[in-house]
């Protein structure tokens, strides 16, 4: 005869076991509930920012996230700001050099579960012409075929000679704060 208090920590240990591998997998953004959106400063106020067209793949097993990979990339030429001469301005060689530049690409390079439970993607972006590493905290929620993705991470603006000769901080603020929020589906 199995007694009851036995089974209560197996059935736990299952359920774990599941949720961890409820979100393996390959995922694909799910465009029109998603976002990459950007806080600067100019001048001591915020302002926000997103990007209309780009793309992600992620691919995580929340048991092992270090067999994981996160590639998302951003078409700089869709910056919107609300602000026609602001968004006008960043395409130009000294922002965003979207001509020759046209494409941000961040690449995963290990993953790693963080204390609190969320993730730490440390990677390189690619911007400007230039390849820095940079960390992107992030958590993985959901269940099932569909899952939402929120991650951060801060850019240093002249680390990519973005705002070459704006080097004045007090007019445009050296940081930069990227969210993406993506909701996903396998």
């Amino acid at each position: 005869m199995i007694k009851t208090h036995y089974l209560q920590p197996l059935v736990i240990v299952a359920g774990l076991a599941f949720s961890a591998t409820a979100l393996a997998g390959s995922w694909t953004v799910v465009p029109e509930t998603s976002s990459v959106a950007f806080v600067g400063t100019q001048q001591g106020t915020k302002f926000n920012g997103r990007f209309q067209t780009y793309t992600a793949t992620i691919d995580l097993d929340a048991a092992d996230p270090t067999k994981g990979s996160i590639v998302g990339t951003v078409q700089l030429d869709s910056v919107n700001t609300r602000d026609h001469d602001r968004d006008a301005s960043l395409l130009d060689k000294d922002w965003f050099n979207a001509k020759e530049f046209p494409q941000a690409k961040f690449e995963s390079q290990k993953i790693e579960k963080a204390a609190d439970g969320s993730y730490v993607a440390n990677g390189q972006l690619t911007m400007k012409g230039a390849t820095k590493p940079v960390a992107m905290k992030f958590t993985l929620t959901g269940s099932g075929a569909t899952a939402k993705f929120a991650g951060t991470m801060t850019i240093n603006r002249f680390d990519f000679n973005v705002g070459e000769g704006w080097n004045d901080t007090s007019w445009v603020a050296q940081d930069v704060s990227v969210d993406v929020k993506l909701d996903l589906k396998q």
